[in-house]
């Protein structure tokens, strides 16, 4: 069985560091025959530092189904990029209310990093900060109108974030989905994906990829992973998340700090009903 599971706050806590017990729980779903699938809003050279900070090489849709690749092979699997004029149609939406947004874009494996800036951008510095190693400077949004994978915004007021979020969907020219609080970088965060995409759409393009039965267990915590959950024959939600309050979830388990994650092979592997195991 396919095995999607959310990296942070769900496999790991906000060092980003995983449990032992997590990562013997993910030999132990290899060993008997089950994929493990992450499944998360980061990017793809953000993920890839992190994997080998833990020592994984798992396949990864990223950016909320954006692009897919498989990280032990380096294979791409999945890309759905904005449409340059809807793009643009978005970008002067968001003017309207102030908001200048972080483009995380497809750098194709070249280097030079994988985020464009507007002038003056209006997310939380500390979010500015973090992302400056991967951005890409002599780049401006109209050199990357066709390689823009999602547009990105942190630190933002509750109720400008989600009137953006609105503005968005009246247009439909994108899902737009609203996070908070925002557990580093505070106030609300908004994150813009093209039209149709999400971690569904991104595990169904796996599937494809692998040939496998679109058919999978999934864990998760956040509203990115709503659709996810809902999506899954089984699905397991972090306790005290927005998705265990959310989603009627089959299973809640402990967060990663208590090892939740370590009783997932369990709840794969040994089938059985609904509830909580810690």
């Amino acid at each position: 069985m396919l095995v999607v599971t959310d990296l942070d706050r769900t496999f790991w806590g906000l060092d980003c560091v995983a449990p032992a017990a997590h990562l013997d729980a993910l030999v132990e779903l290899e060993a008997a025959g089950h994929v493990v699938l992450a499944a998360t809003g980061r990017r793809l050279q953000n993920i890839s530092r992190l994997f080998d900070l833990n020592g994984l090489e798992l396949p990864a849709v990223a950016l909320d189904g954006s692009v897919g690749m498989d990280f032990a092979t380096k294979e791409r699997f999945h890309r759905i990029a904005f449409d340059p004029a809807a793009l643009w149609k978005l970008l002067d939406i968001l003017e309207v209310h102030g908001i200048r947004p972080c483009l995380y874009i497809d750098d194709h494996g070249e280097p030079g990093g994988d985020v464009a800036m507007p002038e003056n951008p209006s997310s939380e510095p500390s979010h500015l900060r973090f992302l400056d190693e991967d951005v890409n400077h002599a780049l401006s949004p109209v050199d990357v109108e066709a390689d823009v994978l999602e547009l990105v915004l942190t630190g933002l007021p509750s109720h400008l974030a989600h009137l953006a979020a609105k503005s968005v969907h009246s247009q439909s020219l994108g899902v737009a989905r609203v996070d908070e609080p925002d557990p580093l970088y505070g106030g609300s965060r908004l994150t813009v994906s093209p039209p149709g995409v999400s971690k569904v759409s991104g595990v169904e393009a796996f599937c494809q990829w692998t040939g496998q039965p679109f058919d999978f267990a999934a864990i998760g915590d956040g509203i990115n992973d709503l659709e996810l959950l809902e999506a899954a024959s089984i699905s397991i939600a972090i306790a005290n998340s927005h998705a265990s309050q959310a989603a009627n979830p089959d299973h809640i388990i402990d967060s990663p700090e208590r090892g939740g994650w370590a009783t997932v092979p369990r709840l794969v592997i040994g089938g059985g009903g609904g509830g909580s195991w810690r």
